[in-house]
């Protein structure tokens, strides 16, 4: 007799070890976008400044998505050591998920290379805003009913990582009025979530503690 086949066969370690590396390949990705600068030999000393105070969104954007990338890879993270099975379901969010990671190199790269142009940023935004999209219905799926979450994880903890997420998206959202005021302005904006997180984070641990 065969044996039964069962979507628990379905390795949780062999999960995290393969999104791990897609989550390296993206990071390392990024950094391929930022180009060293031709200058002709005679006019280095005169030129180089110059175009390199240019290449500032650049790097403005390149820390930011790396710094992005890195959050959500604490999230993926997160959930995966919530999930104490795995199903087929669950497995393919999880690969539509990091389809997403991988492609976020290519935005970035645009808006890097289109600074100015409001069309690049909202299509940078559109794609961090599908990932964390992504990120509460991978979160809502394993949640509902403790479908593949431990019974004994209180439900502050996924509603914790639910808001945290969804303030994300807010961030995303505010930002693209703001670029179409001011561009460059936006990108910088950018950065105001990573300390929302964190007073997020302290809030939410001093409700739980009071």
């Amino acid at each position: 007799m065969s044996a039964k086949f069962t979507d628990n066969t379905i390795s949780i370690a062999r999960l995290i070890s393969f999104s791990d590396g897609v989550f390296a390949i993206a990071v390392t990705l990024l950094v391929f976008n930022l180009k060293v600068p031709v200058v002709p030999a005679d006019d280095v000393h005169l030129l180089l400044p110059g175009m390199i105070k240019a290449m500032l969104p650049h790097f403005a954007t390149y820390i930011y998505t790396f710094l992005l990338v890195g959050l959500y890879w604490t999230f993926n993270h997160r959930i995966l050591n919530l999930v104490i099975r795995v199903d087929n379901t669950f497995m393919w969010m999880n690969i539509c998920y990091l389809l997403m990671i991988s492609f976020i190199p290519f935005p970035s790269a645009l808006f890097g290379s289109y600074p100015d142009e409001t069309f690049s940023f909202v299509f940078y935004i559109c794609c961090m805003i599908l990932v964390s999209g992504l990120t509460m219905l991978m979160l809502g799926y394993a949640s509902y009913n403790y479908r593949l979450i431990n019974k004994e994880i209180p439900s502050a903890v996924v509603k914790y990582l639910f808001f945290r997420q969804f303030i994300s998206i807010i961030v995303f959202l505010t930002a693209i009025p703001l670029a179409i005021y001011q561009e460059r302005l936006a990108i910088y904006y950018l950065f105001i979530l990573f300390p929302i997180h964190g007073l997020t984070k302290k809030y939410i641990r001093k409700q739980a503690e009071g």
